[in-house]
């Protein structure tokens, strides 16, 4: 008893008459405990929730919120006086009045602790807000134990912790103003559940802010700090004690004429009406953006920009109060969804079908759309899902899928790349390979057997023509003359890395024309992107830029870029691939803006995954639909869509098969981001050397082919070989076209197109159909 009543004393001397208590050095010495501010009192930046914004035109949109604590830390100003006056009548109506502890309240509860009664209630604003601080930290801890034992020590009921939160109050008030603390006590109390602080109070109780607040709202917030369990409002159960405590603070607030006698009446007579408003948690939240959200949720988890350790990044995320700034274009990002959910249903009686679809912009590898066939959610299974078909296993859970044809293109800048022509003609037909070179020496794998996608292919064809009509034995045999390894490192250096399956060139070449290993569609999207950027690669972000609370930025992941192929090989290649919408496998998905559009289609065995990725010089979008993972029902290429309206400009009579989804969905969302980002009516022309070979000269420039012309010479009724070579010697290429009825010998030229005598400028090409000597 005579030590707390001296401690007491000095407590009160302190807070009473502090002036009078440092005049003199016994005094101060008696009273040093209590003059600075402890070491141990550590008051950290607050707990704040991380919010996610994704751009609509000039707007920033809020997509979602992930917080432990749901919290907006705000000013003095932010806060209007009604709801400074309702926690003072509250909590500590003598708050301006003592020096952070109120002495006789500190022994009535002393002496009542110590006849074995609970402990009264006596703490001041400040002595709160020090056991707020404290209850802060320890939630913060790293596991649930310490969180636990860290609790203990911040709520023990002994005399000891009240001294002790004593002790940092009084030194707290002499650091901070009376302001300041009440702001601090105001931004971190506790209102039920996972809401903390007036701001986020207000938002979600009453849809309102703490600077618009009213006498009886402002009240009844006050009133729920007193015991958040039995008072908050969303538990209708206790809006009479939430009524009874509030009408007390009103009171109080009457007689210390915080409030007037027509602000006490008009309150008191309010009746207890909240209006809930859940804040957007997690990426469910996000509507059509919630692939996108969840893509940049796990971009935080995984880069060590966000925090060095994954525990670190997972709290950082959820009590940081970071802005993040994402690339998502909201508007694009709706179209897209809108497309895909036109074209490709979230489920089909006979097959699991999937959808995924992904814009990147050109030269910056921002993400612009992200959507799949499905909803996003993390528990719902059925229609919904969280496994993200865009992206790979890190960033979305996804395993990938095969890229059939779209990987072709790798084959093509590597061809380019070595000094060999598009005009080149090579072997076309289906067969066998197995003599190939892998990393300098022989092919170790098994041979090769691969077949064409029609009887029709096939041939002597040129790179040219094997690109725009995607012919499988035109890749193989280009392949036959590289190196695996050099194709495999340029779709590495792409960013089209495998996520699953057989990767090793030296033993698989099945990789060649998209088979062998899986990809991802952003990937694909930003490789098209960087060959639209004349080779040079960026790759794919999400998040624009993070603002921290106090307005500074951190130090978030940027884009990388590197020149992967030269701009006159990539330019080479855009040749080439802008024949596959010129009369080639995706000559129906020209936008009607007439941009200059090129890229690839993709398709694999039994049409189980369907590709089409192409690009403008600002934006590359990649679209797959196909097989979400466990084989049932049939081919793509048999599988009816009914869903489709009849004004559907791909299909004519309002039904499809699921093989030609990917290329409505793809012109659909090209369409929309044309709009928006433009592009070029016209490319740089290949130089001569990638159309018809030779050392470029010194000045060489882009140039369009050849102007010099010749005349296609008469190899009618010759064996194919012979007029093939004679065809060569003209300065012509040539490929077979099919066989027709004629009266030319079986297996000889029936004719050609352009027919002989035909003038032509020198490198262009001749197609020859041969006789079934029927005529």
């Amino acid at each position: 008893m005579l030590a707390i009543a001296v401690i007491a004393g000095v407590m009160v001397a302190v807070a009473v008459t502090p002036a009078i208590a440092l005049t003199g050095t016994t005094a101060k010495n008696g009273i040093s405990l209590f003059e600075d501010l402890p070491s141990d009192l550590k008051i950290a930046a607050l707990d704040q929730k991380t919010e996610i914004y994704a751009k609509d035109g000039d707007k920033e949109v809020l997509l979602a919120s992930f917080y432990a604590q749901n919290r907006q830390v705000v000013t003095w100003k932010q806060i209007n006086q009604i709801a400074k006056n309702a926690a003072i009548a509250g909590e500590d109506v003598r708050y301006y009045d003592h020096g952070g502890v109120d002495p006789v309240g500190i022994v009535r509860a002393t002496v009542a602790n110590l006849a074995g009664k609970d402990l009264q209630g006596a703490s001041t604003i400040t002595q709160q807000y020090v056991k707020n601080v404290c209850v802060q930290e320890a939630e913060n801890k790293a596991t649930q134990k310490e969180v636990t034992a860290a609790y203990d020590v911040c709520t023990d009921p002994s005399v000891g912790r009240k001294l002790r939160e004593a002790r940092y109050a009084i030194a707290l008030e002499k650091t901070y103003s009376k302001d300041q603390i009440l702001l601090g006590y105001l931004n971190i109390a506790g209102f039920g559940g996972r809401v903390y602080g007036i701001e986020s109070a207000a938002e979600y109780y009453f849809d309102t802010t703490a600077e618009k607040l009213t006498v009886a709202q402002a009240a009844s917030l006050m009133a729920t700090v007193n015991n958040p369990t039995y008072l908050r409002l969303d538990v209708k159960d206790n809006y009479a004690r939430n009524k009874e405590r509030r009408d007390y603070i009103l009171g109080v607030e009457l007689k210390n004429r915080l409030i007037t006698k027509a602000q006490y009446d008009e309150a008191v007579a309010t009746p207890i009406e909240p209006k809930i408003t859940p804040t957007k948690t997690g990426c469910e939240a996000a509507g059509v953006a919630g692939f996108f959200c969840d893509y940049v949720y796990r971009t935080v988890l995984e880069d060590k920009a966000f925090g060095a350790t994954p525990q670190a990044r997972q709290a950082n995320i959820e009590r940081s109060g970071w802005k993040i700034y994402t690339t998502l274009d909201l508007a694009a990002e709706k179209k897209a969804k809108q497309a895909m959910s036109t074209y490709v249903p979230k489920s089909v009686a006979t097959y699991n079908i999937g959808g995924a679809a992904v814009s990147v912009e050109v030269g910056t590898g921002r993400i612009l759309t992200m959507v799949t066939n499905k909803d996003f959610s993390y528990t719902k299974g059925g229609t919904s899902s969280s496994i993200n078909y865009t992206a790979d296993y890190d960033l979305g859970r996804s395993g990938g899928w095969q890229p059939g044809s779209t990987f072709k293109v790798f084959t093509l800048l590597q061809w380019l790349k070595s000094g060999r022509t598009l005009n080149t003609t090579v072997d076309s037909n289906p067969g066998t390979v197995g003599d190939f070179t892998a990393c300098g020496a022989p092919y170790k794998g098994p041979p090769y057997p691969f077949s064409n996608d029609t009887e029709n292919e096939g041939g002597y064809q040129t790179v040219l023509e094997g690109t725009k009509q995607s012919i499988n034995g035109t890749f193989v045999r280009m392949a036959q003359q590289l190196d695996l390894c050099d194709i495999k490192k340029l779709a590495d250096d792409f960013g089209v890395v495998p996520i699953r399956g057989n990767s090793d060139p030296t033993g698989y070449a099945s990789f060649i024309i998209g088979g062998s290993y899986t990809v991802s569609p952003v990937s694909i999207a930003a490789a098209y992107a960087g060959i639209a950027n004349h080779g040079d690669y960026c790759s794919p972000i999400a998040i624009d830029k993070v603002v921290k609370p106090d307005g500074s930025e951190l130090a978030a992941p940027k884009t990388e870029c590197k020149q992967v192929v030269t701009p006159e090989v990539a330019d080479a290649a855009v040749y080439a691939l802008r024949g596959v919408f010129q009369g080639g496998t995706a000559s129906g998905d020209n936008t009607a803006d007439g941009l200059y559009e090129f890229g690839k289609t993709g398709t694999t065995d039994n049409a189980y995954d369907t590709w089409m990725t192409g690009t403008t010089s600002k934006v590359a979008t990649s679209v797959w639909v196909g097989n979400n993972g466990t084989k049932k029902g049939s081919s793509l290429q048999s599988l009816r869509l009914t869903q489709f309206p009849d004004t559907t400009p791909c299909y004519v009579s309002g039904n499809g098969t699921a093989a030609v989804a990917r290329h409505c969905v793809w012109k659909d969302i090209q369409t929309a981001v044309n709009k928006d980002y433009g592009g070029a009516t016209s490319w740089t022309a290949p130089l001569p050397q990638y159309l018809y070979g030779g050392a470029p000269a010194a000045d060489a420039t882009p140039a369009t082919p050849s102007t010099q012309t010749g005349s296609v010479p008469d190899v009618t009724g010759q064996p194919l070989e012979a007029a093939e070579q004679a065809l060569v010697a003209a300065g012509y290429t040539w490929a077979l076209n099919g066989t027709v009825g004629s009266s030319q010998p079986a297996g000889t030229v029936a004719q050609t197109s352009p027919a002989a005598g035909s003038q032509l400028p020198a490198g262009s090409q001749v197609t020859i159909q041969s006789s079934d000597g029927s005529g």
